[in-house]
């Protein structure tokens, strides 16, 4: 509805705002490559290129997805050593971050389901009830493809959970250069955090020459599918 009174989140970042800022530079923008058109632009973690709309609904979006970001932003911002670390948190968000990209890159269509009528609502009666975490079904047996999505990450999560529940978590650091950032690392379980800081699954805590942070940058460059971004471009060397 007009003025969004129930405060409904349309622009959903699949990698978190907070995050994002962390890489800010003085006039609190990155610097993102934008990998169709070439070339780079200075944005605010706001910006609808961190976002996708509406892919998953508000139930999901306030809802677990908080826990699991709040946890992670915890170790982003209080940094513990190896063995005080969180590894199960940042873990969880890896696989959210994952999966939320995965969705945001799929043409989701609304479902129908047969021999439904629906429930007949006007629009303020949906928003209302999407606001309290509840679904509806819209005349014809049309179910939004966000509540879909929504349940589908969730149960991806737990689907999936095996596959990274035994990580650990090594943080690298940068002393020559800066890191990169893709816009999602698909099956590389890689995370920078800061312009001079990352977490790397199944590594130890570590300083790196120059030469490696290129390598690594050049990882985050291939594993992105739209942009990559960093607090300044000209500082991250590439191999």
């Amino acid at each position: 509805m007009k003025k969004n009174p129930r405060q409904l989140t349309i622009e959903q970042h699949f990698h978190t705002a907070h995050s994002i800022a962390k890489f800010y530079c003085s006039d609190n923008k990155v610097e993102v490559k934008l990998l169709a058109e070439g070339n780079v632009v200075k944005r605010h973690k706001r910006a609808k290129i961190f976002c996708t709309k509406r892919t998953w609904d508000q139930r999901a979006e306030t809802g677990y997805m908080v826990g699991i970001e709040t946890a992670f932003h915890d170790e982003i911002d209080n940094i513990k050593s190896f063995e005080n670390r969180n590894h199960e948190a940042i873990s969880k968000y890896c696989l959210l971050w994952i999966h939320r990209h995965k969705y945001h890159l799929t043409d989701n269509s609304d479902g129908k389901l047969n021999g439904i009528s629906g429930s007949g609502l006007t629009k303020e009666q949906e928003e209302n009830l999407e606001s309290r975490g509840a679904m509806f079904v819209r005349d014809g047996g049309i179910i939004p493809s966000r509540f879909e999505a929504g349940l589908q990450i969730q149960m991806i999560l737990d689907r999936d959970w095996h596959t990274c529940s035994h990580f650990k978590w090594g943080l690298i650091e940068a002393t020559d250069g800066e890191f990169l950032c893709a816009d999602s690392y698909k099956d590389l379980p890689l995370i920078p955090i800061s312009p001079n800081l990352a977490f790397w699954a199944g590594e130890a805590d570590q300083k790196i020459s120059r030469d490696k942070l290129a390598e690594i940058n050049k990882l985050s460059i291939e594993k992105s599918s739209e942009f990559y971004f960093a607090r300044k471009i000209s500082d991250c060397p590439v191999a």
